[in-house]
């Protein structure tokens, strides 16, 4: 390998890196934003402050949203547009990351407003129900990226395999979790025990960001140290 290339490969893996911490950070941020979410539908469901509980946790996983769709957004574009090569994971990719951004703005949205006493028997349901199919619509974002990831690293080690299985078993779980959220939300919404099936939808909800992250964050952790 003459010098030329050797430079060319080190810069490579140090963007990979770069990219890799950035995503990283942003979905171990989503993963504690989902894990404070949980906690604050189960403190609800304890019956303790839960009108109150119920819109704090829902802004918490609107952030949750915007720290790993955005993360994954800003520093992976890149990577997809040099792997794909026409192929049609991109489109799907981009169309999921820009669901979970818009998603976890709305979703805060409405809970920023039902704080403010507007209409929140209704407007929480609603939050619930499109963070529901903001994780049905998102759940194929992780393993998109992990395929991608597969072919421009060409990492087959026991920690990548490892990470690799946790990321797709996340997103076959963020997809039921999804479909629980909405119908959840939609029960919650006609009046069938409006409160503890929006606090059930907020804490499945919850549930799947702190282990979507959780697994996003893990395999960039492998990619870290596969470059390094």
């Amino acid at each position: 390998m003459n010098t030329t290339t050797q430079q060319t490969y080190h810069e490579t893996s140090r963007q990979e890196m770069a990219a890799a911490k950035i995503v990283r950070g942003g979905s171990l941020a989503g993963g504690i934003a989902g894990g404070a979410a949980t906690i604050l539908a189960v403190v609800g469901l304890a019956n303790i402050l839960p009108q109150l509980m119920i819109p704090l946790a829902t802004i918490v996983l609107g952030a949750a949203f915007l720290f790993e769709g955005g993360a994954i957004a800003a520093r992976f574009s890149d990577l997809l547009t040099e792997t794909s090569k026409g192929r049609h994971e991109v489109p799907q990719l981009g169309a999921g990351l820009t669901v979970e951004v818009v998603g976890g703005i709305v979703g805060s949205i409405l809970a920023i407003l039902a704080l403010l006493k507007v209409s929140p028997l209704v407007l929480m349901p609603i939050a619930a129900v499109v963070y529901g199919v903001t994780l049905i619509f998102g759940s194929g974002v992780a393993s998109r990226l992990e395929s991608l990831l597969l072919a421009r690293t060409g990492e087959h080690e026991a920690i990548g395999k490892v990470a690799h299985e946790a990321v797709e078993v996340s997103a076959g779980v963020q997809m039921f979790l999804g479909v629980s959220a909405v119908i959840l939300g939609i029960l919650s919404l006609v009046g069938i025990s409006p409160m503890i099936m929006n606090l059930v939808a907020v804490l499945c909800v919850g549930f799947a960001g702190l282990l979507t992250g959780s697994a996003i964050s893990a395999r960039m952790w492998s990619i870290i140290l596969h470059t390094a």
